[in-house]
Formats: structure tokens, sequence, C-alpha cells
């Protein structure tokens, strides 16, 4: 989750070659070289869990760097966790964000919350502002009890609304985490909380709100129970399966079409 990750497009498809690791607070790395001479497209993933004040690219003196053309795609936002931000991917380019973008050449924007994403009214404003193909919201795993769930998922839906009327926004629900399959109390929890989640749900959908849409999170990572490090946190595997799971449901709600 710290260094930059370096991609590049191959036959329409983004290809990993390298991460540049840190050492210290200034870094320096040479990430690819000896290349054939001719125009490539690349793109560089961004530390997850730390910020930087500068990035330079240095390139052989003969050769040329330019901006690619952009697709016309609005991004996608998503808004959550220490999961969503990318907690506990092995490099960058693994938290699910980044494996969406490359999968449906689609910016993703990626507001994760370590120890936080509790659907806080600064936040809904602040991406209330923007202008995405539409919202995901994963904030479920830091809500803490059911009252806080009851209490914010509406008003959150509609500070995006008030400047965003039409854009669909997608609720996902918490995951039944490691433990929880036999701690009876941790799995009470959790679906207390989906629970409320739903309720609040179906409460806007009777009251009219269109473009909102739920996810159910079972089998979101599988159902071998070996996609987390700790019961809660993604694996690379997890995160791999996590995306499929949400580039699925995107196409099931007819917000993209993966084919």
């Amino acid at each position: 989750i710290k260094g930059v990750d370096l991609y590049f497009k191959n036959k329409n498809n983004w290809q990993y070659l390298n991460t540049g690791r840190p050492e210290g607070i200034k870094n320096e790395s040479s990430l690819i070289d000896n290349m054939s001479i001719e125009m490539r497209e690349f793109k560089i993933f961004l530390l997850l869990y730390d910020g930087i004040s500068n990035i330079e690219v240095g390139i052989d003196s003969k050769s040329i760097i330019e901006k690619p053309i952009r697709n016309g795609n609005k991004p996608i936002i998503f808004y959550g966790t220490s999961i969503t931000q990318g907690g506990c991917a092995s490099r960058p380019g693994m938290a699910h964000t980044n494996i969406i973008s490359r999968k449906l050449n689609i910016d993703c924007i990626n507001f994760g919350f370590s120890g936080n994403g509790r659907m806080e009214q600064s936040i809904a404003k602040l991406i209330s502002d923007l202008d995405p193909l539409f919202y995901v919201i994963e904030c479920m795993p830091n809500m803490i009890n059911a009252e806080n769930i009851t209490n914010k998922t509406i008003p959150l839906v509609n500070t995006i609304r008030d400047k965003n009327p039409e854009t669909p926004i997608i609720l996902v629900e918490n995951f039944i985490s490691e433990p929880s399959v036999l701690d009876k109390k941790g799995k009470e929890w959790i679906e207390k909380m989906n629970r409320a989640l739903k309720n609040e749900y179906e409460k806007m959908i009777e009251n009219g709100y269109n473009n909102l849409f739920y996810v159910n999170s079972k089998n979101a990572t599988g159902n071998d129970h070996e996609a987390t490090v700790d019961g809660v946190h993604f694996t690379d595997l997890g995160f791999l399966r996590y995306a499929d799971f949400l580039i699925d449901r995107f196409d099931e709600f007819k917000l993209i079409n993966k084919n």
C-alpha cells in the first residue's frame, strides 16, 4: 500500500510492469528500461496510505511524453472505509477501485478513509460537487451501530441528490467477517446493521427515489474464506474477487456494459 505502480496498455488491456518502492522521504526508481522504440500509454497508481507532495517522470532524452486522449467517460466515485482505501493490498494497483478502473477503462475516484468513512455530511457535500457516472457507498464496516445507519443513510443520499438528482447511487451492505462465522454475537451485529441499511433503502424506494441500488454482499469475495488478511481486510485475491463482483453488479444494474 506504499510505493507507486506502473502499468502500460497492451492490446487495449492494462498490464502491470513494476513498483517503485519507497526507502525514505525522497525516492527515485527506474521502473522500466531497454524497451523497443514505439509510442505507449502508461498509467501510474499512487500510494494508497501515504501522500505525496511532488512526482516527476523521467524519460530518455530522445523520447517524448504526451497527454493521452481522454475517453470521455465520467468517473465512478467510491466513498468508504479502510477497505475502500486499499487496506490491505500488497501494492497500489491491487485496490479494488484501481482494478475496476483498469478493467472498465473508467477513472475511479477513491474517498476511502481508514478508521472513518461513516457517512459524514462533510464528505457527502464534497462528493456532491463532482459529476460522476455513479456513486458507490461502502461505509458499512465503520458505521458502529444500526442507529447511526438509520440516522445517516437518507441524509447522505439527500445531500448527494441535492446537486445530482439523477445520478445513480449504490449502497453496499457490510460483509460477514470471517470470525462471525462462529461468533454469534458478531454475526448478529453485522446482520442488524445490514437490516438497518436495507430498511433505509426500502424507505427511499417507497418514497419515489430513483436510480438507487442495493448490493447484498454475500459471496462478494468468494465462498472459500481465503480472501482476507485478518478476517476483515482484503488480500489481493479478495480485492480481485470483490472488483469482479462489483462489476457484475454494475452490469446487472445497467450502469455499465462490461462487454
